[in-house]
C-alpha cells in the first residue's frame, strides 16, 4: 500500500466507517491484515492494496470447511459469482479459505470523502453478501439439502415493492 492511501485508509474519517460497521483495525503490525470483524459463525479479514490504479479489497472468510464439501462449496462460489455485478469469490486451496475481491479504480488524488462514501455502501453490502454466502455454507455443512435454485436465491438482490 502507498504512503499516500495508509494515509487515507488509516485515517479518522475512514477508521470511523470501519467503527461503524464493526470492523476492527489492526494496529498490530505482524499480521497481514487492515481489519477483521468477528461474526456469529464465521470471522471476516479485509487486506487492501493498490496495484496499477486500482485498489484492491481482499475479504477472507475464516470458516471452518470440511473437505467433504468442497464440490458444493465450489458450485455454492459459481452460483454466488453468477449473481454478482461487483466483485468475485474464489476458494484458496492452499489455505482453505474463501476470498472475496472487490476491485476499484483508485487515484492517487482521492481525497478522503469520495472513498469514505465508497467504503460505506461497499462495507454495507459485503455484510449482507456474507450472511447469505455464511447461510448457505451452513446449509451444506449441516447437510440441510438445498437445490440451485435455492442457492441462487440467497444472491439475487430484491428491487421493487410489495
Amino acid at each position: 500500500m502507498t504512503d499516500e492511501l495508509k494515509k487515507i485508509i488509516f485515517s479518522p474519517l475512514i477508521s470511523n466507517v470501519f467503527n461503524s460497521h464493526n470492523w476492527i483495525i489492526n494496529e498490530d503490525s505482524k499480521h497481514n491484515f487492515h481489519s477483521y470483524f468477528v461474526g456469529e459463525i464465521a470471522d471476516y479479514y479485509l487486506n487492501i492494496y493498490n496495484d496499477e490504479d486500482k485498489i484492491y479489497f481482499q475479504f477472507t472468510l475464516d470458516i471452518e470447511i470440511p473437505k467433504k464439501i468442497t464440490n458444493e462449496l465450489l458450485m455454492l462460489i459459481n452460483i454466488a459469482n453468477q449473481n454478482l455485478k461487483e466483485g468475485f469469490f474464489v476458494f484458496d486451496f492452499k489455505f482453505w479459505k474463501i476470498k472475496y475481491n472487490l476491485i476499484s479504480p483508485y487515484y492517487l488524488k482521492i481525497e478522503g470523502k469520495p472513498i469514505h462514501d465508497f467504503l460505506k455502501i461497499k462495507l454495507d453490502l459485503t455484510k449482507s453478501l456474507f450472511h447469505n454466502f455464511v447461510s448457505g455454507i451452513h446449509s451444506l455443512v449441516y447437510g440441510e439439502k438445498t437445490d440451485s435454485a435455492s442457492l441462487e436465491l440467497l444472491f439475487l438482490k430484491n428491487e421493487g415493492y410489495a
